[in-house]
Formats: structure tokens, sequence, C-alpha cells
């Protein structure tokens, strides 16, 4: 609420005669006991309202139109606010009703997930136990092999060995001159 000079001017001219009027009234109120003192309160009132009315005729209806426009947009806003909270609201509900069935579900798919998990991991276990098993068989039979070959190399040498001592501890000369005899006379055949 804007008040121009005049205005203001105006205002306080009606308050100085507004305070003036009731110290008039009292003073003649005292002198006459009649009607003359209600007069003059009736005519201090009917001033007091006609000022009020001139000059806050325009203020005030501005201001109630204004506060009146204010109002109105401030419930058309928490109306609309409302509408909102409630679609959220409605929304948050909603989700809350489809959470559980949501947390099953996660349950269930996390339980398949743990089975299927475990399947797959005994079938990893199961193929690398079986891997290593044959890895470990490949290599006994390896080991076997070259213990044997050691052992039959050790039992030729050991044959060897032995009947080189033999030759030459029970074989006499005559006996040598006698095998190459044989041997010779073997061997020409073979030529032939």
């Amino acid at each position: 609420m804007v008040l121009t000079h005049r205005t203001r001017l105006l205002c306080a001219l009606a308050l100085m005669l507004l305070a003036a009027t009731p110290l008039l009234a009292s003073e003649e109120a005292a002198a006459d006991p009649g009607w003359a003192p209600a007069i003059a309160k009736f005519i201090n009132f009917a001033i007091l309202a006609s000022v009020v009315v001139y000059f806050g005729r325009s203020p005030i209806a501005d201001y109630l139109r204004t506060r009146s426009t204010t109002i109105r947009k401030d419930l058309v806003d928490s109306k609309t606010l409302r509408a909102e909270a409630e679609q959220q609201l409605a929304a948050v509900r909603q989700r809350l009703s489809v959470l559980p069935g949501e947390l099953a579900d996660m349950k269930r798919r996390g339980e398949e997930e743990l089975a299927t998990e475990k399947v797959r991991l005994a079938e990893a276990t199961a193929h690398e136990r079986q891997r290593l098993i044959d890895q470990t068989r490949r290599e006994i039979e390896l080991q076997s092999r070259l213990a044997r070959r050691t052992l039959v190399e050790h039992g030729v040498e050991l044959s060897i060995s032995l009947a080189r001592t033999r030759i030459q501890e029970d074989i006499t000369p005559d006996d040598q001159a006698r095998l190459i005899d044989r041997y010779a006379s073997s061997t020409p055949a073979v030529r032939a």
C-alpha cells in the first residue's frame, strides 16, 4: 500500500481534527448535559468514518483485492501441491505393495543362481579332479616305463657282466680256438 505525499498530509490533518474534536465535545458535555454531547460524538464518528472511507477506500480495496488474489493463488497452489503429494503417495504405496513380490522374486533368483553356481562348481571340481587323476596316471605310467626300462637295462648289464665273467673264467684257450673254427666253417655257408 503506497501513500502519496498529498494522501499523507490529508491523513495527518484528519487525525489532528479527530484528536481535537473529542476535546471540544468533552468540554461541551461538561457545560451542557443534554443531547449535545451525543451529537458531538456522532459527528466525530461520522467525520472519522468519512475520512477513513475517503482515504482508505482505494488502498484498502487494493490491499483486499491483492490479498484475495494471493489467497486464491495460494489455495490453487496448495490444491495442486496436495494433488501431486497424493499422486506421489499413491506411487509410493504402489511400489511398496509390489516390493514383497520383488523381494521374493529376488530371493528366488538368488537361490537359483546359488544352486546353479553350486552345480557349476561341483562340475568344475569333478572335471579338475578327473584331469588331475588322468595326469597322475600318465605320470605313473611314464615313471613305470622308465623304471622298467632302467630295470631291463640294468638286468642286461648284469647278464652281460655275468656272462663275461663266466666266459673269462670257464673258457680255455682251446675252447676259444674251437669256437673260432666252428664260426669260420659256418660263415661261408651264410655268405653263399
